[in-house]
Order: C-alpha cells, then sequence, then structure tokens
C-alpha cells in the first residue's frame, strides 16, 4: 500500500518503543525484591509515571500491599545483569544477593534503592484503577536520585524480541522549543 508493507498489530509496542528497562525494587517490611521491567512511561510532568507489574510477577503482591516502589534506571553496564534479574523469580532467590547488588536505604518508602544504578525514583501508588484489567500503576514521584557523575543519556531500551538498543547522539535544541521553553531548563 502506497510503498508500506502490513507490520503485525501484536508488535506495534516495538514501534512506539516504552521508556529505559529499569528495575524495579519493592519491600513488604522483610524482604526486599527485584524485578526488570520494559514497559514504562513517564505520564505527566508532575512525576506521575507508570509501569506494567502483572500477577505473573512476584513483586505484584507486594506493591499491591505496600503501595510504594523503587525504579532504578541502570547504565549500560548493567544490561547482562538486568536481563538476568528478569529471567529469575524472587520467589526462588534473594536477587540482591544473588547478583551482587547494593542495597541504599530510601527516604520516603520501605523498598530500598539499588546502589549500581546512576539514578533512583521512589515512588507511591497513585492510582491502581488500571491495574485489574491493564495491569498498568500510576505511580506518584515522592523523590528521585541520581548519581552526580552519571551520564543520564545512557539508558537503554529492550526492544521486545531479546534485542536492546541504548540511546543515541544527543541533539540539542532547546533554543527551538519556545512554546515549552519552561522545560528546556
Amino acid at each position: 500500500m502506497n510503498g508500506f508493507v502490513p507490520y503485525p498489530v501484536r508488535d506495534t509496542f516495538r514501534l512506539i518503543e516504552p521508556g529505559p528497562t529499569v528495575l524495579i525494587s519493592t519491600s513488604d517490611g522483610t524482604r526486599d525484591n527485584l524485578m526488570t521491567n520494559a514497559f514504562n512511561m513517564p505520564v505527566r510532568h508532575d512525576g506521575i509515571l507508570a509501569v506494567v507489574v502483572g500477577t505473573w510477577d512476584a513483586s505484584f503482591a507486594t506493591l499491591q500491599a505496600s503501595r510504594q516502589c523503587v525504579i532504578g534506571i541502570p547504565g549500560p553496564e548493567l544490561m547482562r545483569t538486568t536481563v538476568q534479574v528478569g529471567n529469575c523469580s524472587g520467589d526462588d532467590l534473594d536477587k540482591w544477593e544473588h547478583f551482587g547488588l547494593t542495597r541504599v536505604p530510601g527516604v520516603n518508602v520501605a523498598a530500598p534503592l539499588i546502589g549500581e544504578c546512576m539514578a533512583n525514583i521512589e515512588c507511591k501508588v497513585e492510582d491502581d484503577s488500571l491495574v485489574e484489567e491493564y495491569s498498568l500503576w500510576l505511580l506518584r514521584t515522592t523523590a528521585a536520585w541520581v548519581r552526580p557523575d552519571a551520564d543520564l543519556t545512557a539508558e537503554f531500551h529492550h526492544r521486545g524480541n531479546g534485542t536492546f538498543s541504548t540511546n543515541g547522539e544527543l541533539h540539542d535544541l532547546r533554543e527551538q522549543m519556545t512554546k515549552w521553553k519552561y522545560f528546556s531548563n
């Protein structure tokens, strides 16, 4: 059709790629867990984020009960570890110990920050009305932390078929963002 070929509907998420691959930390007060997540996105400029965490995830019940988590953003040096965290269940092993990751106490949530990540976002559940039907949690950021030496453009993205991409060259168009100038700082 005019130079286009059909594309599978089930794979359209690969065309509108979600946010970076992240690690989500949860805690029930006794046990901390980690999961890998590639379906996440910003929702609003005031710190509302969304993540897909379903009943198939060991972290689901903890997130549901505690209503809080930490989203850790790993750099490319943690890509293989992040994939391996997603390949196993927190029901079977302590992922923190197994992968040698460092728990850093949060300020507003019981879940630990991930010491090896370049950034961590403490969150509390804002809205869970879409969880039953879509496994979609809306989270409110309560605190965010970055490593001062981190390259915050270095996150990596799951392409949906076992391949990953890293962010490319940064293009500075701040001077052209006349309508949204307050986002250009």
